[in-house]
C-alpha cells in the first residue's frame, strides 16, 4: 500500500525549469495579519491510517493535514510557473553543479522560533540519508550529492551528482516541507510545527483537524480565513453527501461525483494529477513484439476514454510521459488515434488474447479498454480487478510489477522523474522491464541542457522512442478539478496540492 500510495502521491510535478524567481518578502505580522477575517473553511478529508509523519507521509490526505500547517521552499502554480515560498529565489552554479537557494530574511516557524538555513539543511539530510524512508528520497537519488548552508547563513546549497535543470522543481515535491533541525518528525502530530498558512490546533483521531491563521507565515497579510476545520470521512460517499448537504466546503471531482452534482456547484482546475499508464511487460510474449503494443495504442478510442473513464476532465495522451503542463512540450510526434486499418496491418489478421490486471480504482477504465480492444475484432481480452492492497503487495514481485499488462496511476511529475522511475534500467518501479541505452542518454542530455533549442530537440527524441517503442500506452492526463460551495469567494492562486502549498491564500468564505 505504501508503494501504491507513493506512487499516486510522492515527488514533483513537472514543468519548465526557470533559473531565478524572487519576491518582496514580508515584514512581521501585524494585529490585522494575524485575526483573518475571511471566515472558517469547512474540508472534507478521508480518514487517514498510522503515524502522520511530515518526510514519510504517501497519503495525499496525510498529505494536506501535514501541508496546510508547513511549507516548502518553492511552488508551483497551476501553469506550471515555480514560485517562491520560503525562498526568495533559485540560481544555478556555472557549471550547473550547484544551486544556490537564498531564504526570505526573518522566516519563523509557527511557534515563532527563526527559520534558518540549518533547519533547511536538516531537513534534507534527513530526506536524501540512505537510511532514509522518505518516499522523497527517490526522487533525490542520484541528483543531489549534499546540502549544506551558505557562507551568509541565508542561503542554502544543493551540490549535485550531474547537471539537472529543473532540479528547483523537485523541492515543490511531497515530504519537502521545512522542519526545524533536530525536531522529532514521528511526533509532529503531537508537537505540529510548521511554517505554513495556519497553526493546527487540535487533531482529534477518527474525527478530524482544526487550524487556526499562522500570524509567522511570511505572507500571512495575504490569508484571509481565520482558520480551517478539516472532517474525517470513511469513504467518497460520506464525502459526498457532507458536500451535498453544505457541510463542507469542496469535493475533489471525479466521474462519480460529476454525476451526481453535474453544474449546481462551481467547478474549479487545479493543473494536472495523473495519467493512468496501460504497461507492457516487454520480456513476455506477446508484448515483446513492438508490433502488438503499437497495435493495440492505435486501437482506443482516446476521445471516449476522456469522456467516458474522466468524464470529460482529461486531455488526451499520446504515450510519452510529457504533463501537458510541463514547459517543453514534444513537437513532431503523430498524433495517435483510433486506426482499425493500421490494427491488423500490425497484426498481419492474428488475434490476441491477454489479461489486464489492475486495481478497484482503475476498473472503469479498464473495462473501456476491454471494450473497445474488443470491439476490433483483433482481441480477446479478460480482467483480473484485485483490491489496491492486493495489486501492491509484495515488493520484488508483485501483480503491478510483473503481470503481463497492468493499469497503473502515476502521478504529475517531471519528464525525468518519470523516465527514472518507469523506464531506466534497474528501477524498482519499472513494471514494464523496458530499457533503452539511447533513450537514458536522452534524458541524462536532457537535464543537462540549459539552451531552449536543445532542450526541445532533445525532447522530441525522446518523445519518439517512447511513442514508437510504446511500452506504456499513455490514452489521457487527468486534471485535478474541484467543485467547492457557492460560499467559498476567490481562486485558488496555486491549486490544492503539495506541489501547490496548499494554498488558501485570497481565498474566504461568505457567512
Amino acid at each position: 500500500m505504501a508503494v501504491a500510495l507513493a506512487l499516486s502521491a510522492c515527488a514533483s510535478s513537472s514543468s519548465s525549469s526557470s533559473s531565478t524567481a524572487s519576491s518582496s518578502p514580508s515584514t512581521s505580522p501585524s494585529a490585522a495579519a494575524s485575526a483573518g477575517s475571511g471566515g472558517v473553511y469547512n474540508l472534507g478529508l478521508i480518514t487517514p491510517e498510522g503515524n502522520i509523519n511530515p518526510l514519510t507521509t504517501a497519503n495525499f490526505n496525510t498529505m494536506e493535514i501535514v501541508g496546510l500547517a508547513s511549507a516548502q521552499l518553492i511552488i508551483e502554480n497551476t501553469s506550471g510557473k515555480l514560485e517562491p515560498q520560503l525562498a526568495s529565489s533559485w540560481t544555478p552554479s556555472a557549471n550547473k553543479l550547484a544551486w544556490t537557494i537564498a531564504l526570505r530574511p526573518n522566516l519563523k516557524f509557527s511557534n515563532g522560533q527563526p527559520l534558518t538555513a540549518n533547519d533547511v539543511v536538516a531537513t534534507f539530510d534527513s530526506i536524501i540519508s540512505p537510511k532514509s524512508q522518505s518516499p522523497a528520497q527517490s526522487s533525490f537519488a542520484g541528483i543531489v550529492k549534499s546540502v549544506a548552508a551558505g557562507p551568509n547563513g541565508q542561503s542554502v546549497i544543493f551540490t549535485l551528482d550531474e547537471p539537472y535543470s529543473d532540479f528547483p522543481y523537485l523541492l515543490t515535491g511531497a515530504n519537502t516541507w521545512i522542519l526545524p533541525a533536530g525536531f522529532n518528525a514521528g511526533n509532529w502530530i503531537n508537537d505540529p510545527v510548521g511554517a505554513g498558512q495556519f497553526i493546527l490546533q487540535k487533531y482529534t483521531p477518527g474525527q478530524g483537524v482544526t487550524y487556526t491563521k499562522n500570524p509567522y507565515y511570511w505572507d500571512a497579510s495575504a490569508v484571509d480565513l481565520s482558520g480551517i476545520d478539516a472532517k474525517f470521512y470513511s469513504d467518497d460517499q460520506s464525502e459526498l453527501l457532507a458536500f451535498q448537504s453544505g457541510e463542507i466546503d469542496q469535493i475533489t471531482s471525479d466521474p462519480t461525483i460529476v454525476a451526481a452534482l453535474g453544474t449546481s456547484y462551481r467547478q474549479e482546475r487545479e493543473g494536472y494529477a495523473k495519467f493512468d499508464g496501460i504497461v507492457f511487460n516487454v520480456t513476455k510474449a506477446p508484448f515483446n513484439s513492438q508490433n502488438v503494443r503499437q497495435a493495440i495504442a492505435w486501437a482506443l478510442n482516446r476521445q471516449a476514454i476522456v469522456q467516458v473513464a474522466y468524464s470529460g476532465d482529461a486531455t488526451v495522451g499520446d504515450d510519452y510521459a510529457t504533463f501537458p503542463d510541463y514547459g517543453v512540450q514534444p513537437q513532431g510526434v503523430p498524433v495517435r488515434d483510433q486506426n482499425d486499418a493500421k490494427v491488423k496491418q500490425l497484426l498481419g489478421g492474428q488475434t490476441i488474447s491477454f489479461t489486464i490486471t489492475t486495481y478497484q480504482g482503475e476498473q472503469t477504465l479498464a473495462e473501456l479498454v476491454q471494450q473497445e480492444l474488443e470491439a476490433t475484432g483483433s482481441f480477446n481480452v479478460k480482467l483480473d480487478v484485485m483490491t489496491e492492497a492486493q495489486y501492491y503487495a509484495g515488493t520484488t514481485v508483485s501483480p503491478w510489477l510483473d503481470s503481463p499488462v497492468t493499469i497503473t496511476d502515476w502521478a504529475d511529475r517531471l519528464p525525468a522523474q518519470l523516465y527514472s522511475l518507469m523506464y531506466a534500467a534497474g528501477s524498482a518501479w519499472n513494471a514494464s522491464h523496458y530499457a533503452n541505452s539511447q533513450l537514458a542518454t536522452l534524458n541524462t542530455e536532457f537535464e543537462a541542457a540549459t539552451s531552449a533549442a536543445q532542450r526541445q530537440s532533445l525532447a522530441n527524441q525522446i518523445a519518439e522512442i517512447e511513442w514508437t517503442d510504446v511500452p506504456v500506452i499513455i490514452a489521457a492526463f487527468e486534471e485535478n478539478d474541484v467543485y467547492l460551495s457557492n460560499a467559498v469567494q476567490g481562486t485558488f492562486p496555486n491549486g490544492q496540492d503539495f506541489s501547490g502549498g496548499f494554498d488558501f491564500r485570497g481565498i474566504s468564505v461568505a457567512s
